[in-house]
């Protein structure tokens, strides 16, 4: 088959050094919006909770970087973990990601891409996929570290349990001589249903038991496997939340790793299921206040669809409206949106007082990653001060 390559921007380090000469020690209110806001100080106070895992209940912690694709946050995801291991979501973010010691593609991979995992674990040894069926390589001398995906009730991606295909698979990975069958992977995304602590970890548990029963199926076929990963943020919230309550240990047995990512920024979304607070979230748009309507009772944004995304979430609406950094009192929900329009309708006249035209207010979005997906560059804060302190640059690409 024809390999495809990766292809990163090279310049880069050259324009995010532009962009921190440009910004750094500038007020938000000064800079163009809509804009993408981190407060780094949050950020550092969410990612050092997950190191209770590696630290209390001796788990290893794996941190997932797709939300931000920066190294600067990798670093602190991985310093609050306590961990030497990520897990991405492409081959762009595997390769900038290098230095990692244990770098996970996080997607299944496809056979275009073989050439270049075999050149990425020349890099890193412990550079490792994910595989969900077999297609052989031509490359009889390279050899891969590979998870299986298995689908532990999300029904997004992974092997079904109930599957004769799923033992085969497993047959296949541990005889390869060009696969080190490490173990499974499994992810608990519907856990994002949750409405409460309680209910996530009601997933947690699940899907705890329904990775054993992998295990297990697997061991009856003589096939012993090293490491079981599950996870998602409600579920490791949830577990943090009650590792001092609930019978954790008994629960956890067999399970060597947990993962997560939104965890260490957060959301609208996250809010909702009750195990996190407005004032936990990381990430804001920075917008302004573009048109006022009294008659309607609305005012309009200029962030829009290509700012936020389109994603839901159980509140309705697009984003929660802030007016000023501190978020002491919601104003309203984003209420709709257009490419570059943002609408927050139902404001009372009370409300529409504390607004004028080119006032910059902060959105707080319903789905983290894919808005700080819609961002080039992201404006770093620190204590909720809006003074910017660092410019970081994600990523982009495949």
């Amino acid at each position: 088959m024809t390999q495809t390559w990766t292809n990163i921007n090279p310049n880069l380090s050259k324009w995010k050094e532009t962009l921190k000469q440009n910004m750094i020690g500038k007020k938000l209110s000064d800079l163009r919006t809509p804009s993408l806001v981190i407060d780094r100080t949050r950020l550092e106070r969410n990612c050092q909770q997950l190191g209770k895992i590696t630290t209390e209940l001796k788990i290893k912690v794996r941190v997932h970087v797709k939300t931000h694709k920066t190294l600067e946050a990798t670093r602190i995801q991985l310093e609050g973990a306590k961990s030497d291991a990520i897990v991405v979501s492409t081959m762009a973010e595997a390769d900038f990601m290098i230095n990692s010691d244990l770098v996970l593609l996080g997607f299944p991979i496809t056979p275009d891409k073989f050439a270049e995992v075999f050149e990425l674990s020349k890099k890193v040894p412990s550079f490792q996929i994910f595989i969900e069926s077999y297609v052989a390589s031509n490359n009889e001398t390279a050899k891969v570290n590979v998870y299986m995906k298995v689908d532990c009730g999300y029904g997004r991606a992974g092997a079904p349990l109930d599957q004769d295909e799923t033992v085969d698979l497993a047959k296949r990975l541990h005889d390869s001589s060009s696969v080190h069958f490490l173990g499974i992977y499994a992810h608990a995304g519907h856990s994002y249903a949750s409405e409460n602590a309680e209910s996530a970890f009601e997933y947690f548990q699940n899907e705890c038991n329904a990775a054993r029963a992998f295990r297990d199926l697997f061991a009856q076929h003589g096939i012993h496997i090293q490491s079981i990963s599950i996870g998602a943020t409600p579920t490791v919230k949830a577990l943090l939340r009650f590792m001092n309550d609930k019978n954790v240990a008994k629960i956890l047995d067999g399970i060597t790793e947990v993962h997560a990512g939104a965890y260490a920024f957060l959301d609208r979304q996250q809010v909702s299921t009750g195990l996190g607070t407005f004032d936990d979230v990381v990430l804001s748009v920075a917008c302004r206040v573009s048109s006022i309507y009294p008659s309607r009772g609305s005012i309009l944004i200029d962030g829009g669809a290509l700012a936020f995304s389109k994603d839901t979430a159980p509140q309705g609406g697009f984003g929660q409206l802030f007016t000023d950094l501190d978020r002491q009192e919601p104003v309203a929900a984003l209420t709709k949106i257009a490419q570059e329009h943002g609408v927050v309708a139902n404001l009372d006249d009370n409300a529409l007082s504390r607004f004028e035209i080119g006032k910059v207010v902060y959105v707080i979005p319903n789905h983290c990653c894919l808005t700080a997906a819609c961002h080039a560059f992201y404006l770093i804060i620190e204590e909720g001060k809006d003074t910017v302190v660092d410019v970081w640059v994600p990523v982009k690409g495949w």
